[in-house]
């Protein structure tokens, strides 16, 4: 992952025979209050020395910007609250929200789980633990989670969830029907969470077949939203609007905008971006290099368990011939939990030989990309 600050600081010796110096760990205090350019660098000047006011803003900035470098000065920042009070339950559950951006499900689950099962636990305590458990592949946990969710504070943050869970089920009627409610709780008053469930929800409908004006109201609401301009470059691209070019460059480097920029653009390099997303490369890679990308893959499954790192992880075995991976056991156990999203169909379409499962991710038109639907 892309950050803005890193690296470790060293003591120097002190004398000839001194033994090596210790490694010893940035300050973390020090690093979220050094100056770093971003759309929200005067209200953070503005906050000051409050580091989790400060921690918040660059999370805003994260999501708005694409630029996950700004999760690496957020969790600074919490480290700098939590130093100063160990058990600050704000600064822990937005920290639990950051290690989700770092793949650290695990972490984020224990840590979770004890906030959630606490008498003052909050709505989001659940949300929290439901989105760990379903980053591993645990649905109906992450279910469990998301309904105790819901039943403390019914609002877009929990009706998204519940959405995304209803599509990963199967289920895209259900999902397109909760990310509608999740709409109808929005407001312009704070613009990036509704710009993003009507992002959410024009793509549904888009796999549907069916109008998608919900982008083009994202992106009146925030102009360069990425991700809608990366919901909207896809649908673009599908239909061979020449405009899914513009779009896709202005979604960012991200590995699913880079790579279908590079069904128009020989020079978009996925390569570049591919410490973005390792899962999302090792996709890309594996017609390429399957044994590389089954690495990165077998790598990825010890932290993540879910249907699409299961799909993925079949599909590049399948590809390097590995027998050290069932794949079409896995591809089936993959399916087996009704995900409907149209790559993984199509990865099991081809390890399976099943050309019923092609003609479903087919029928998603813009869920594959032009290269993906040549025969």
């Amino acid at each position: 992952m892309t950050t803005l600050l890193g690296g470790l600081l060293w003591l120097a010796a002190c004398a000839p025979d001194a033994p090596p110096p210790a490694p010893v760990a940035p300050d973390t205090c020090v690093m979220y209050r050094a100056p770093a350019p971003g759309p929200l660098a005067a209200e953070r000047s503005a906050a000051g020395d409050a580091a989790v006011a400060v921690a918040n803003l660059y999370v805003r900035e994260a999501r708005v910007s694409g630029d996950p470098g700004f999760y690496t000065l957020a969790e600074s920042a919490l480290e700098c609250a939590l130093a100063r009070a160990p058990g600050d339950k704000e600064a822990l559950r937005l920290r639990a929200h950051v290690w989700l951006q770092f793949h650290r499900f695990a972490d984020v689950e224990a840590e979770t789980t004890r906030l959630s099962a606490a008498p003052d636990a909050t709505w989001l305590d659940h949300a929290l633990l439901g989105d760990a458990q379903l980053e591993q592949g645990k649905l109906d946990a992450a279910g469990e989670a998301y309904q105790r969710a819901v039943n403390l504070r019914p609002n877009l943050e929990s009706y998204d969830r519940i959405g995304w869970l209803r599509w990963l089920w199967g289920d895209l009627d259900g999902a397109v029907e909760m990310q509608a409610l999740a709409v109808s709780a929005a407001s312009p008053l704070d613009p990036e969470p509704y710009a993003w469930v009507l992002t959410r929800l024009g793509w549904l409908h888009a796999l549907q077949g069916v109008p998608a004006p919900e982008l083009d109201a994202a992106l009146k609401l925030l102009p360069n939203y990425r991700p809608a301009r990366f919901a909207r470059g896809r649908l673009r691209l599908h239909t061979g609007d020449p405009a899914a070019a513009e779009d896709l460059r202005a979604a960012g480097a991200t590995v699913e905008a880079v790579w279908a920029l590079s069904e128009l653009d020989a020079t978009a390099s996925v390569e570049a971006v591919k410490a973005q997303d390792p899962r999302g490369y090792a996709m890309w890679l594996t017609p390429k290099d399957p044994a590389a990308a089954l690495a990165l893959l077998q790598k990825e499954w010890t932290e993540r368990q879910d249907a699409t790192t299961r799909m993925a992880r079949a599909w590049a075995a399948f590809c390097a011939k590995a027998p050290s991976v069932d794949a079409p056991a896995e591809a089936r156990a993959a399916l087996a939990t009704g995900i409907v999203e149209p790559r993984v169909l199509w990865m099991g379409a081809e390890i399976l030989g099943d050309d019923t499962l092609r003609q479903r991710a087919l029928a998603m038109g813009p869920g594959l990309l032009p290269s993906e639907r040549r025969p």
